[in-house]
């Protein structure tokens, strides 16, 4: 059985987050989790009794950042999705950090999940099925590409959208319909999954579809309103599969701190 020694400090309210922690408790690691996905009183007084030697960080960026004199020296900091000025005051201040979506396959396993969770959001929302109805699915990343299998895998039909003509090529090899990527207004009908984080996306005042989010906030939206056919569906693993995304996220932090 693999062992891990040090004091883990969790924070966020991804259930996913106080699952992993009670996972590397067994393993041997001391270990605490902050229920709080920003910068707190709380959390200060438990970085100051709990002295972390690893900080593992909210799936998604937190609100505020911990002061580089709350962190002990050699400490090491596993954040999620984090952009480069959140992180810069960190390696201006030379401490170690892993981001965990960059090891590759926990990103791919997280990506699984994404899929599999967002069957779950979709049954529950349209009460249809989803052998025999058609899905557009924009990006062809790694959660496209799993979200595609499964989809493919249950009967759907399938339409990648990309700029890329790689990835388009690849998806048209793998029995996918394509179609080019072109930001702006889409006029089409039906099922439309979005996977590319940023805001390209401007729906036809005509079009008949249905949007669903699986990107980081802000979501794909430009100028619209979204209440009556747009949905975002942030953190499906922790959500849906708080103890399989665990145990993929406890592996990732394993197979970091053996490199």
């Amino acid at each position: 059985m693999t062992t891990i020694d040090g004091k883990w400090l969790f924070i966020g309210t991804d259930k996913r987050l106080s699952e992993c922690c009670r996972i590397m408790k067994e393993l041997g690691a001391e270990t605490y989790h902050h229920n709080g996905n920003a910068y707190t009183n709380e959390l200060s007084n438990a970085l100051e009794k709990f002295a972390p030697t690893h900080i593992v960080f909210p799936v998604l960026q937190m609100e505020g950042t911990i002061p580089v004199d709350k962190i002990n020296e050699g400490t090491i900091l596993y954040p999620g999705v984090a952009t480069e000025d959140w992180l810069k005051h960190f390696s201006k201040a030379g401490i170690t950090v892993k981001p965990y979506l960059k090891e590759v396959e926990y990103v791919w396993e997280n990506a699984r999940l994404t899929a599999e969770g967002f069957l779950i959001e979709y049954y529950s929302s349209t009460k249809r099925r989803i052998s025999g109805d058609h899905f557009y699915i924009a990006g062809f990343g790694k959660v496209a590409k799993m979200t595609a299998d499964v989809l493919f895998s249950l009967g759907a039909s399938v339409t990648i959208l990309a700029r890329s003509q790689d990835q388009l090529g690849e998806a048209s090899a793998i029995g996918y319909n394509t179609l080019p990527l072109t930001p702006g207004d889409v006029n089409l009908q039906g099922n439309f999954i979005n996977t590319i984080p940023a805001k390209w996306l401007r729906a036809s005042e005509n079009a008949e579809i249905r949007i669903f989010d699986l990107a980081s906030a802000p979501g794909c939206l430009k100028d619209n309103d979204p209440v009556e056919y747009y949905t975002i569906h942030l953190g499906l693993p922790g959500k849906h599969f708080p103890v399989d995304a665990a145990k993929a996220l406890a592996d990732a932090l394993l197979r970091m701190n053996s490199r």
